[in-house]
C-alpha cells in the first residue's frame, strides 16, 4: 500500500485526492476481506509516506484541493471550479463503478458527448453537478462502507437528487471511517493474523540514492543523468526515518522491509541488516540475474551473508502475482480461483520438500478492475485456501523459523527491481533523467548554502529532498505509464524543489519553472475507434501500408497507468470492418507460440479455440493465421453486437487477457460512414 507524498508543505495544500479516495476503497476493505477467514494470514506493507497523510484524513478541515472544492455548494462553484471538478469526477472505472449507478452512468454518457472537460462544464446543471460529486463519493466506497455505513447504504438507495447537507453528511462520516483504518491494522497485527512490513520513508528506489550506478549495473544500456555528488545520506534517512515512523505507529519496529518496487542491491541489504530487519523482499528475476536460475530457488529460505551480517530475502512469484493484478479480473471468480489453486498444486506436487510462494502484488491499483472491488475472488480464494489440507498461508516472520523450507545462502546480490530487474522504469528516459538532475542540482546549490542555515530551515529542505526522490514523480515521466495528470505530477515534484529555494531565501532557477513533461503532448488514449473500413490479406503480416490504414486500435499497454506491462506478449491490437466481415490483428512476438500455443476468443456466450499457426485455420467462420502478427477474420453475423474478449495460452496455461479490462466491440456502421475523403 503506497502513494506519493501530495501534500505541498509551504501551502499546507494536498494536490491530489489519491490517499482519501483509495482509504474508503481499498486500505479497510483488504484486511477486512481477511479478517473474515481466521486461518488466512497475510503481510501488509504500509509505506510511511501513505500513513502520515492517512493521518492528515483524520481531520475533516483537511486542506485537500479537491476535497474542499468539493464541500462548496455547488451554486457557488465558479465555471473554473466546475471544470476542475467534472475532470476528477469521473475518474472511475466505468463498468464496475460508474456502470452500477444508473444515474452516474447516464452523467457519464452526457460528459462524453462533448469534445472537452471546458465545455462539458458549461452544460452540466447545477442538481446534476450536485449528483455527480455524491456518486462520485459512493462508487468509490468499497464494500465494507456500502455494507456496514447506513449513510452510504441510504444514499445508494437513493441513486439522485442528492442535497447539499446530504454530501457533507457522507464525507464526514468517511473522515471518522478513516480515523479506523490505521488502529484496524494494529489490531490485526497484534492478534497474528497479519504481519506489516514497512519501505524507505517516501518510497524512493533506493538503489539509485546509494549509488545511480546502479542503473548500469542492471542495464548497461540504461542512459545515465548528468550528476555530481551521491544521495547515500538521504538513502539512510529514508530508512531510519521509516523505522522511528513505523514505531510511533505499531509500538515494534518493523521486522521486515518490502523496498520501494522491490528495488534492491547489496549496499541497501547490507544497512537494512544493520538496522535490524530481518527480511527483504523482490522479484524473482532479481535472483535469476544474479546466478540462480532454477526457479525452485526462488521457494526457498535465501539468506544473504555480509561479513557480520545477514538478512533473509524472499522473492515474489511474477506469474502467480501478475495473474491477480492482471488476468483474474476478467474471470468468473470460482474459475480464477480454480486456476491459481492448480498452478499452487503443480508446485506442490513437484516438490520433495516444502515451498515457500510468495504472491506479493501492488496492494490498491487491481481491485477497480474486479467486480465488487475483488470481494468475490477473496471470499472464494481465502475459503479454497481455508479449507485446503496441503497448503497453508503463513506469515513472512513465520518462514524464517520453519525448518522444514530448504535454506539457500548467497553471498552476492545483482541490483535490481520487480520490472524486468533493473531500473529504467524511473530512469534512463530524458524526462526521467531531467528531474533526477534537477535533485542533484538543487542538492549543490543547498550544500553551498548550508552552513548560514538555521536547523529548522535544514530539516524543512531536507524533508523537500526526501519527498522529491519518491518513485512515483518518476514513474509518470517518460513513455511507458500514461496518465491525463502527468502535468500534474510533474509540477508537484518540481514544486518541492521550489520549496527549497524558498526556504533558503533564494531566488529559484529558471529551470525549476520549465515543465519536464510536454505539456502540447497530449495522453493518448488506449482505444481508437477505426476511421475507415478495412479489406486487408489475412496471411499473418502486414502486406502494405494501406492494409490496415484507419483501423481501430487497442493499445494494451496504455489500458493500465499505475501498473506495469512488461510482460505483456500481445502489445496491441488492430480491429475494423468492411461489408462483409469484421478483422483482428494481434501485435507481438508469437515466435514461442507456434504449435504450443492457442487463443481462447470469448464472443458473447460462445467461446472458440484457435491453435496458433503458420497455416491458414477456418474454425467455425474464424479465419485466422499467424506469422509476422496474427490476423483474424470473422464473420459479421458471429460479432454483431457481441462483447469479444480473447485468452492467449502456451502450454496449456494462460499468458494473457486481453484487453485486461474491457471488452472488444465493433461499431461497423460507425467505420463505413467515417469512410469518405475530401
Amino acid at each position: 500500500m503506497h502513494q506519493p507524498y501530495y501534500r505541498d508543505d509551504l501551502s499546507s495544500q494536498i494536490v491530489m485526492p489519491w490517499v482519501f479516495l483509495h482509504a474508503i476503497k481499498d486500505y479497510y476493505d483488504m484486511p477486512w476481506y481477511l479478517e473474515q477467514f481466521p486461518k488466512i494470514k497475510a503481510t501488509f506493507n504500509l509505506v510511511p509516506s501513505l500513513l502520515i497523510q492517512l493521518k492528515a484524513y483524520e481531520t475533516y478541515d483537511v486542506n485537500d484541493y479537491f476535497l474542499k472544492t468539493l464541500k462548496e455548494n455547488v451554486s457557488d462553484l465558479t465555471h473554473t471550479d466546475k471544470v476542475y471538478l467534472i475532470e476528477y469526477l469521473f475518474f472511475s472505472n466505468v463498468e464496475h463503478m460508474i456502470k452500477p449507478f444508473g444515474r452516474y452512468y447516464d452523467l457519464y454518457q452526457k460528459k462524453e458527448r462533448y469534445e472537452s472537460y471546458e465545455k462539458a462544464a458549461s452544460h452540466f446543471t447545477n442538481s446534476e453537478f450536485l449528483d455527480l460529486e455524491v456518486l462520485f463519493i459512493l462508487s468509490w466506497c468499497g464494500e465494507y462502507l456500502r455494507q456496514n455505513n447506513p449513510i452510504v447504504k441510504s444514499l445508494i438507495i437513493q441513486q439522485r437528487d442528492f442535497t447539499h447537507k446530504q454530501k457533507l453528511t457522507l464525507l464526514r462520516s468517511l473522515t471518522e471511517f478513516i480515523k479506523e483504518i490505521i488502529p484496524y491494522y494494529k489490531k490485526l497485527s497484534d492478534t497474528g493474523q497479519i504481519e506489516i512490513t514497512t519501505t524507505p520513508f517516501n518510497h524512493p528506489i533506493a538503489p539509485l540514492l546509494f549509488d545511480i550506478q546502479n542503473a548500469k549495473l542492471a542495464n548497461p544500456y540504461t542512459t545515465l543523468p548528468h550528476y555530481e555528488g551521491n544521495l547515500q545520506e538521504d538513502a539512510l534517512l529514508q530508512i531510519d526515518r521509516s523505522i522511528a515512523y513505523f514505531e510511533k505507529l505499531f509500538g515494534k519496529k518493523p521486522t521486515g522491509f518490502w523496498p520501494a518496487e522491490g528495488s534492491i542491491c547489496y549496499e541497501f541489504l547490507e544497512v537494512l541488516s544493520e538496522k535490524g530487519i530481518a527480511y527483504a523482499c523482490s522479484d524473482e528475476e532479481v535472483l535469476y540475474k544474479s546466478g540462480h536460475f532454477s526457479k525452485e530457488d526462488s521457494y526457498k529460505n535465501t539468506v544473504l551473508t555480509f561479513n557480520e551480517k545477514k538478512i533473509n530475502l524472499f522473492f515474489r512469484d511474477k506469474t502467480l502475482s501478475d495473474l491477480i493484478g492482471f488476468t483474474y479480473s476478467g474471470w468468473d471468480s470460482t474459475h480464477a480461483v480454480d486456476d491459481f489453486m492448480g498452478r499452487i498444486k503443480e508446485i506442490h506436487q513437484s516438490a520433495q520438500t516444502s515451498q515457500n510462494i510468495n504472491v506479493i502484488l501492488d496492494g490498491e491499483n487491481a481491485w477497480e478492475h474486479y467486480p465488487n472491488n475483488a470481494k468475490d475472488f477473496f471470499e472464494k480464494l481465502y475459503e479454497t485456501l481455508s479449507e485446503s489440507s496441503w497448503c497453508q498461508t503463513t506469515l513472512m516472520r513465520e518462514v524464517l523459523q520453519d525448518t522444514s523450507i530448504p535454506t539457500n545462502t548467497i553471498t552476492q546480490i545483482q541490483p535490481g527491481s520487480w520490472i524486468n530487474a533493473n531500473f529504467d522504469i524511473w530512469i534512463g528516459h530524458p524526462e526521467k533523467n531531467r528531474a533526477w538532475e534537477l535533485i542533484f542540482e538543487t542538492k549543490k546549490d543547498f550544500q553551498k548554502y548550508q552552513d548560514t542555515l538555521s536547523d529548522s530551515v535544514i530539516a524543512q529542505i531536507t524533508k523537500e529532498f526526501l519527498i522529491a526522490e519518491s518513485s512515483d514523480w518518476f514513474w509518470w515521466y517518460g513513455d511507458d505509464h500514461h496518465t491525463d495528470l502527468a502535468s500534474t505530477f510533474d509540477l508537484l515534484f518540481r514544486t518541492h524543489l521550489m520549496n527549497i529555494y524558498t526556504l533558503m531565501e533564494k531566488k529559484i532557477p529558471s529551470a525549476l519553472f520549465t515543465p519536464i513533461v510536454d505539456e502540447n503532448k497530449k495522453t493518448e488514449s488506449f482505444f481508437h475507434k477505426a476511421k475507415n473500413s478495412i479489406s486487408p490479406i489475412i496471411d499473418g503480416k502486414i502486406s502494405n501500408f494501406f492494409e490496415w490504414l484507419g483501423a481501430g486500435e487497442i493499445d494494451l499497454e496504455k489500458e493500465l497507468s499505475s501498473m506495469n506491462t512488461d510482460n505483456f506478449v500481445i502489445k496491441k491490437i488492430l480491429q475494423g470492418c468492411d461489408n462483409k466481415q469484421c478483422y483482428l490483428a494481434l501485435i507481438g512476438d508469437f515466435s514461442k507460440f507456434f504449435e504450443k500455443g492457442s487463443l481462447e476468443i470469448e464472443i458473447g456466450s460462445k467461446c472458440y479455440t484457435l491453435p496458433i499457426s503458420n497455416k491458414r485455420q477456418i474454425v467455425e467462420n474464424i479465419e485466422y493465421i499467424c506469422d509476422e502478427i496474427l490476423e483474424i477474420a470473422l464473420n459479421k453475423e458471429l460479432v454483431a453486437n457481441q462483447e469479444i474478449q480473447i485468452k492467449l495460452f502456451l502450454n496449456g496455461q494462460l499468458v494473457q487477457l486481453l484487453p485486461l479490462y474491457s471488452k472488444i466491440t465493433f461499431d461497423c456502421q460507425e467505420a463505413l460512414k467515417n469512410n469518405w475523403y475530401i
